[in-house]
Formats: structure tokens, sequence, C-alpha cells
């Protein structure tokens, strides 16, 4: 999934999870502190982009507070560092922390294992957690397995950012919370125009992952049998939804500036009355007199968000301190990390509503913004993924044709019959290797 500037400056990170819990339902659950017994370890770990004097602050001290035994070493993923690089070089971690879309790369590492006796010696109850990551996660082995534990909720990231000195400027009523598409886009009808020569647009987009790659009807790229299903009634309505926005004109697009990272960056000119997609911080630095409130929806799917993203703590097979790595997982899923995670910015995957609420409070510029925004929709569930057919992304090809749709380039009817031809070409030639 394309990282956005925005999105950058605030980490977020989505997971929802399913699943029966295996008893508890304490936020201290699995918690069991170090007796005199436990022998000094090291546990390495690697995937997302922080430093390790960052890494250090946020997970490493607590889990060392917590069990004294454990210390953490943390690998920053760059060029030469990255998972894969890791393991030709014969220094694979213990637990490697990543978002939805690279669990699927985990698994074609045989890195992966059944985490079903940590969570019945731990008590550890998946039922805390917003029920879709840990289905997402299932559905990608034949045989439900849970290899890893959500953490964060990535898709946080997509709410509606508007700009109240332009709303206030024109006398437009500020957007709010469980609005529809069709209301969103009667907004940005009234504000793309021209005002003392520069031109406003009503709404900008992370539109390929907002309503292709985590669209949010969970409508599929693939069927039960493996064909491409894009060319479908639903997916054309989508289509549509979006291609209509940048037909309003004075908000239309060019190659240039069609990217989701551009789409979101110029919100930060002031000339986009709206932008949807994730980030605030960067918006606060640059003094834009803005707010945010929830995604908005489509009517068939009334207060239906997009689909989980979430960011996964996932233990290798390979570790030599499996137990220890489940119960370096328990101090940063518990209660008390997670509530000062989310004060920080650092979005929950807990569906603790406390925890929801505390998001950003150690913000002084959020703290006071609509915050519950991010948590006001469900999340939408993923498609299960077959196991064999790993490693193709099958959104791409729907964001490919819907690129071309916005630019004005081919019909909407056009690109979903070749999205399809595509995707099922791509699947004869992955069953063929």
């Amino acid at each position: 999934m394309k990282k956005s500037l925005l999105a950058a400056a605030v980490v977020l990170a989505a997971a929802s999870v399913s699943g029966c819990g295996a008893g508890g339902t304490s936020g201290e659950q699995g918690q069991q502190t170090a007796g005199p017994g436990d022998k000094p370890v090291e546990l390495v770990f690697t995937g997302i982009p922080i430093t390790e004097e960052e890494f250090q602050e946020q997970f490493g001290k607590p889990i060392r507070e917590k069990y004294p035994h454990i210390s953490t070493k943390y690998i920053v993923p760059g060029k030469g560092t990255e998972l894969k690089d890791l393991i030709a070089a014969g220094t694979i971690p213990d637990v490697y922390m990543t978002a939805r879309v690279n669990l699927p790369m985990f698994l074609d590492l045989k890195l992966g294992q059944n985490l079903d006796e940590w969570i019945k010696k731990y008590n550890f109850d998946l039922n805390r957690l917003e029920p879709n990551a840990v289905q997402a996660m299932r559905d990608m082995t034949a045989d439900q397995m849970v290899f890893g534990i959500p953490y964060q909720n990535a898709s946080l990231g997509y709410v509606l950012y508007y700009n109240k000195d332009i709303f206030d400027k024109f006398g437009v009523p500020y957007p709010k919370d469980g609005m529809t598409w069709d209301e969103t886009y009667e907004l940005a009808k009234r504000l793309t125009r021209v005002e003392d020569g520069v031109q406003i647009r009503g709404l900008s987009a992370n539109w390929s992952n907002i309503f292709v790659i985590n669209n949010q009807l969970s409508l599929l790229a693939l069927d039960g049998n493996d064909k491409a299903v894009i060319n479908t009634d639903s997916w054309k309505m989508v289509f549509n939804n979006v291609k209509r926005f940048y037909e309003i004109p004075g908000n239309h697009v060019t190659k240039d500036t069609l990217s989701d990272q551009i789409q979101e960056r110029d919100f930060l000119t002031g000339t986009i009355a709206m932008t949807v997609g994730g980030g605030a911080a960067a918006a606060a630095d640059k003094a834009i007199n803005f707010d945010y409130v929830a995604l908005p929806t489509y009517p068939e799917a009334p207060g239906m968000g997009t689909k989980t993203a979430g960011r996964y703590l996932l233990p290798t097979s390979t570790s030599k301190h499996k137990e220890d790595v489940f119960k370096a997982i328990t101090v940063i899923t518990s209660d008390e990390f997670q509530m000062n995670a989310s004060k920080d910015g650092r979005a929950t995957a807990m569906q603790n509503k406390e925890i929801q609420k505390a998001y950003m409070q150690n913000n002084p510029k959020l703290k006071d913004k609509n915050n519950f925004a991010y948590f006001y929709n469900k999340s939408a569930s993923a498609p299960k993924i077959n196991p064999e057919l790993i490693g193709i992304n099958e959104f791409h090809f729907a964001a490919g044709e819907l690129s071309k749709v916005i630019l004005g380039e081919i019909d909407v009817a056009t690109a979903l019959r070749t999205a399809d031809e595509k995707l099922n070409q791509a699947v004869e030639a992955k069953k063929k290797q």
C-alpha cells in the first residue's frame, strides 16, 4: 500500500481481529512477572519505519519494566536490512512488525507459526481486539491459523479532513460525522471555485487505498474459484463515485498530480476544501485551520469504514525465545500500554472505548480535534485470500484502470473489463509457476 506524506506524519495502524478468546477479559491478561529463574534474553525486532531510539522508548522500555530479564534490539528496515536481507544474512529477527499487506510475504518466507499454544497458556483474549484483523489473518492460511497479534490500527488514517477557513469564507456548513459520499459530493461541488485568481478544489483523496484496496464495501477482486470479479455492478458504482468528483470543473487532476501522496499533500497548500486520507500532524504544523470527521460512507453500507489495515506483531518460527516473545506481546497489547500509545497518537487495535477516546490527548495541537472520528465507523471485513495466490496484488489491476478513468483516458466499462482480464492473466501465470 502506498504511503502518504500525511499518513507518515501520524503513526496510525489498524488491526481488526476475530476469533474466539481463550478465556479472561482483563487488559492485563497473560502478563506474568519475571521469576528468579528467568534467564536474560535479547529479542530482536524489525519491520516498521522508526528509529532504534523510538523503538526503545515506545516498546523496549515497557517490555523491560515488566520483564527485566528481556532486553530488546531493533533493526531499522532499509537498504540491506529488509526482512529478506536479514534472512539471507542468517540474522532472522524474533518479531516482525508489519502491516496486513505484508502478511502474505511473511508466510511465503515460511516464518509463520501457530500461536495457539501461547494464546491458551497466557489466557490471551482475542475478543479484546477489533473484530476483523485476526480474521483477515486467519483467512490467509488454509487451517485458519493465528500467526500474529494485531497491535495498532492503520486504517484509522482514513477520515475526511476539512479546511475551516474555506468553509467559513464561502458560508458553507462544516462536514459532520456520518455523511454519505453523495453529501460529500454536493459539498465538493459548492466549494470548487476560483477565488482571487486561486483555484480552490472541493476534494482531493487518497483514492487508490480508500476506494479500491481498502474499499468500504468489502468488494472482492477474485471469487472462490480464483476468477476475477471486478467487472460487476458494485465495482461500477465505486468507480463512478470516484469519477464524478474529478469531473467537477476545476477539481480535475493530471498525471503529475494524480498520486495519493500528492492528493493528500495538496491539502497543506490551503487550497483544498476537503481531503480524504490520513495524518493530521502535518496540517497542524502548517497552521492550517482544520478538523476532521468520519470517512463518508455508501448508503449500501452505512457506518462502514475501510477494510482493516492493521499492524501486527509476528513472532518468527525460527526464534529460540518463543515464550519470551509472547510475554513481550502481552505487554504491547495490555490496556496500560495501549492507553499510553493512544494518548500519544498511535491508534489502538483494542475495542476499549476509553482507550479510543484517549486518542491524541498528549498532542497539544490535536487533542481538541474530533479524534473519535477515527473510530466512528466500523472496519469493513477483508476478503479471504487463496494461499496459493499469495503474492498477487489483486487490487492493483482495479486501481491501475481507475487511474485512467480519473484522467479521462477510458470509460468505466472499459476499465472494469480490462482490470478483469489483466487479473485473470496474472492468476493463470501464477498457477503455472
